[in-house]
């Protein structure tokens, strides 16, 4: 197939590095514009237009693929297929543009977790499974017909960060053996099953990755590990931020401290949850550099009592 390829992030370089290995032709990669970062906002290209000029393939950079323009100029390379990983929402003029249609892999068992931010609110629910889903884009939010669908175990102790890479570099595998289901017909996408009240996966915010103490330890441990290692969990520490980066569960035991206390244990931070204590392992203060818990008790917490909010 000729394949055309929308992505911007980390995920889709996987993708995109096996579908130049197979037999299909990438005939053009699709993605942001270099943006300004850093502290002398130098422009920096996108994860996936780095890995494009590396494997020698065409870059378009596009502002929004909303372009009037964007249609005219896809149509004469030919697209069997349109593969968007990790992209802007396509409007239809393009995703209806290719016979085998524009696939997505998104990171759950769809039709759970649909959304921009599937891989955190998965762990934040405490899931013990997750799972691929290579769709057919169309109207609405992730909601296209399933062309393959894959689950896996999902271990208590990754995060975010460890769950993103494990999926994108099965993603990548099952997208290949999506393209030759279709291009042989042996795969027949289906639609999505009606699932009443299905979990979403909304856009991560300042409001709704704040941790809240008085939730169980278990429910916290997995708030944290969902935001790490990208945005973290954060709380208030005498009105400064301070962003908790990882968490170690405890044996549950009965603490008479009110949740969000703080207290130095055996040389390292340990914090009150509603059901008991919860051990905190790396952690940022605001303008200050990432520290361990045992830093952080010897130079915030020593002999006393921290309250978080």
């Amino acid at each position: 197939m000729r394949i055309v390829f929308f992505g911007n992030g980390d995920f889709g370089v996987p993708a995109l590095r096996r579908l130049v290995a197979s037999p299909h032709q990438v005939v053009a990669v699709i993605t942001n514009p270099d943006k300004p970062a850093g502290r002398g906002y130098v422009p920096q290209p996108t994860p996936i237009k780095q890995e494009a000029l590396s494997l020698g393939l065409p870059v378009w950079e596009v502002e929004s693929p909303k372009e009037p323009s964007l249609p005219d100029r896809l149509r004469p390379l030919g697209g069997h297929a349109f593969v968007v990983v990790a992209y802007k929402i396509l409007p239809k003029a393009i995703w209806e543009m290719p016979p085998f249609g524009a696939l997505n892999i998104h990171p759950s068992l769809l039709p759970a977790y649909r959304g921009p931010a599937p891989i955190p609110w998965t762990i934040m629910a405490g899931e013990k499974e997750t799972g691929l889903t290579i769709f057919r884009i169309r109207e609405g939010i992730d909601t296209g017909e399933i062309i393959l669908q894959r689950a896996y175990p999902l271990p208590d102790t990754w995060d975010s960060g460890e769950l993103a890479r494990f999926l994108s570099e099965i993603g990548a595998e099952l997208l290949i053996e999506a393209l030759e289901g279709l291009a042989l017909g042996t795969l027949k996408p289906y639609p999505q099953p009606e699932v009443p009240h299905a979990p979403y996966a909304p856009k991560l915010t300042s409001e709704n990755t704040r941790i809240q103490w008085d939730k169980p330890a278990k429910v916290v441990y997995n708030f944290i590990r969902a935001l790490s290692p990208e945005p973290r969990a954060w709380t208030l520490l005498q009105g400064k931020r301070l962003q908790i980066l990882k968490a170690q569960k405890l044996p549950p035991r009965r603490i008479t401290q009110p949740p969000g206390t703080v207290w130095r244990e055996d040389g390292t931070t340990v914090v009150a949850c509603q059901d008991g204590p919860l051990r905190l392992l790396y952690l940022q203060v605001e303008g200050k550099k990432p520290l361990s818990g045992e830093e952080f008790a010897q130079g915030y917490v020593q002999n006393r009592y921290l309250q978080l909010t």
